[in-house]
């Protein structure tokens, strides 16, 4: 009898635990606050975009910057709509009546990759924008980027 609850219970504390630790991606829920548009950039780039007005841009680095991110927003509205239905899907595999530890475990992961290839993106335009700098405007950028922020982490996109 102990081996048939030991054999029966652990598929069903993995998916519990594991539940637990998926919890926080699936906050999808915006923070109370004013909309959107009213708080700035969003987003993987937020705090970058915002360090980019202190870099002090000329009106040319302006329009090379703002055509950069208009032919990655494609992209990057593709990733965050893989992500946005990862999500729903690990939602669906762990409120499941008897969630299945592989298809938690299976939805978690895409979930982590969908944030990996955000993170990458990301990470990608920050370097072509990079490529329109000056020294000294680099210098200011990462100066801002280092800087503490007051309420950081408030309304603050993600910076990954």
């Amino acid at each position: 009898m102990k081996q048939f609850l030991r054999t029966s219970l652990v598929p069903v504390a993995a998916a519990l635990a594991l539940a637990l630790v998926a919890a926080p991606l699936l906050a999808v829920d915006p923070p109370p606050g004013p909309p959107p548009a009213a708080q700035g950039p969003q987003g993987p780039l937020a705090g970058y975009l915002r360090c980019l007005h202190v870099a002090g841009l000329t009106d040319v680095q302006k329009a090379d910057v703002r055509a950069l991110l208009e032919a990655s927003k494609p992209e990057m509205e593709a990733l965050h709509a893989a992500l946005k239905a990862d999500r729903e899907a690990l939602r669906a595999a762990i409120s499941a009546a008897s969630p299945d530890p592989c298809a938690v475990g299976t939805a978690f992961l895409k979930v982590e990759a969908d944030h990996k290839a955000i993170g990458e993106a990301a990470r990608t335009v920050r370097t072509a924008i990079e490529a329109f700098l000056t020294p000294e405007q680099k210098a200011r950028l990462e100066g801002c980027l280092r800087a503490p922020r007051p309420n950081a982490g408030e309304n603050e996109g993600e910076e990954g």
